[in-house]
C-alpha cells in the first residue's frame, strides 16, 4: 500500500498578523512546517512504513525554504514541491495532480501549521486506514457549547455530540479523488474531511491529542514553544 502525505503550505495566515505566514515562523529553532514535516516522516517510519511519498504545496517565494527541509531527511525521489493556489483546495488539486501521487492507495492531507503529531496517535490513523475509507483525529470539547447570534446566547448546545477536528486525515485515495473533482470552486471546505461527508461518505474518529494543536493565532507561538517540549517528552 503507497502513502502519500500532501502538505498545503501556501495559507497566508491573516488571523495570525504577521507578514509572514505561521508555518514558516520559528519554534524551538525549527520552523514550523519543518516540525510538522519532521512529525510526520518519524510517524511513518514508527508505523514500519516504508513507501510513503510527500507533496508539499507553497508559494514560489518559500520553494527553496521547503526544497532545503525535505533535503535534511527525504531521498530526492520522495517528495515533490508544488504551487500553491488560492485556497486549500486548490492547492490539494495541485498535489493531488503530482505524478507521486498518481498510483497512492492512501492520501494523508496535515496542515502545515500543526507542528507535532504524537506517534501513538499517528499509529492509530495508519491502523485505523486498513479498516476504513476515511478516518481523522479529533478531540472532545471540555467548555459549556452556546449557540450565539447578533451577541446573544441562544441555546446552550449539548457538546457531548461534537468535537473538534484535527489533522493529519487519511483517506483512500481513490474515493477522495473523486469526490474532489467532482466539486467546483464555489465549494469552499475547512477540512478535508467535510469534502467527504458532502459526498456521503463515512468518516471514521479516533481521539486526537493536545499536543496536536494548530498554530493560528499570534499567542499559539508561545502555547507551541511549552507543547514542543512536552512532545520531546512524550518521543524520548
Amino acid at each position: 500500500m503507497k502513502f502519500t502525505c500532501i502538505i498545503p503550505a501556501a495559507g497566508k495566515g491573516t488571523r495570525f498578523g504577521n507578514d509572514i505566514p505561521k508555518q514558516f515562523t520559528m519554534v524551538n529553532g525549527k520552523l514550523i512546517v519543518e516540525h510538522a514535516l519532521c512529525s510526520l516522516f518519524q510517524g511513518f517510519q514508527s508505523c514500519g512504513i516504508k513507501q510513503v511519498c510527500f507533496v508539499i504545496a507553497c508559494d514560489l517565494e518559500y520553494e527553496q525554504v521547503i526544497q532545503e527541509i525535505c533535503n535534511q531527511f527525504l531521498p530526492n525521489d520522495s517528495f515533490a514541491i508544488v504551487r500553491g493556489g488560492q485556497t486549500r483546495q486548490e492547492s490539494i488539486r495541485n498535489a493531488i495532480t503530482h505524478k507521486l501521487t498518481q498510483d497512492s492507495d492512501v492520501l494523508c492531507i496535515h496542515d502545515a501549521a500543526r507542528p507535532f503529531i504524537p506517534k501513538s496517535v499517528f499509529y492509530q490513523l495508519i491502523q485505523g486506514i486498513y479498516e476504513h475509507d476515511c478516518i481523522i483525529p479529533a478531540l472532545d470539547i471540555a467548555d459549556t457549547l452556546k449557540e450565539v447570534n447578533e451577541g446573544r446566547i441562544v441555546k446552550t448546545i449539548d457538546r457531548m455530540n461534537f468535537k473538534l477536528a484535527q489533522t493529519p486525515q487519511l483517506f483512500r485515495a481513490s474515493m477522495y479523488t473523486k469526490a474532489l473533482d467532482s466539486i467546483d470552486a464555489s465549494f469552499q471546505f475547512t477540512d478535508d474531511s467535510s469534502l467527504m461527508e458532502y459526498h456521503g461518505y463515512s468518516v471514521h474518529v479516533i481521539t486526537g491529542s493536545e499536543l496536536m494543536r494548530k498554530v493560528t493565532f499570534p499567542y499559539d507561538l508561545k502555547l507551541t514553544e511549552l507543547l514542543a517540549k512536552l512532545f520531546e517528552d512524550d518521543h524520548a
